[in-house]
């Protein structure tokens, strides 16, 4: 078996990485308490280590494809998640609410409290959709080339073997 880092895998592993932190910085801030998006939705510190997982496990050449495949699909799930969780009502949040406000009902803890997004989230959501794209398109063309350039100089060295012992 033969490991091989190429450019694009690395650039993918860089962002998957890059995902990983932002997942951990502040995506939203109740009052004056901030969260993570790793706290708002606690599966995103799960799918950045599959991801590069699956692409490590992929350099070795087997199963390449697919296991690229499983890893932007990961990438997808997560960017799913950032983009379509509400997170003003996820149970950190609610369970924020209700501290400030102190009444239990979610529908009423508003109280003067302010939610807002931070920057934190939209970083996450860019830098997941380019680990992705990378993933789906970027390495198929690096593979064929580095495939090709294999090929030609397994057929070199045989070609001056041959030649040698005439």
């Amino acid at each position: 078996m033969r490991w091989v880092m190429r450019a694009k895998a690395s650039l993918i592993a860089l962002s998957v990485a890059t995902w990983w932190v932002l997942v951990n910085l502040p995506w939203l801030q109740v009052g004056q308490e901030e969260f993570t998006g790793g706290q708002l939705i606690p599966v995103l510190n799960l799918l950045p280590a599959i991801a590069l997982t699956a692409l490590f496990i992929s350099m070795y050449g087997k199963l390449r494809k697919t296991l690229l495949i499983s890893a932007a699909s990961v990438l997808a799930i997560g960017l799913y998640l950032s983009v379509s969780v509400d997170l003003s009502v996820s149970a950190v949040v609610v369970a924020e609410l209700e501290r400030l406000s102190g009444v239990l009902n979610p529908d009423s803890h508003q109280a003067g409290v302010t939610i807002s997004d931070s920057w934190g989230k939209y970083a996450a959501i860019a830098v997941n959709g380019v680990a992705m794209l990378t993933a789906l398109f970027g390495l198929r063309s690096n593979q064929q080339r580095a495939e090709r350039e294999e090929g030609e100089s397994a057929n070199d060295d045989n070609r001056s073997l041959w030649d040698e012992q005439n």
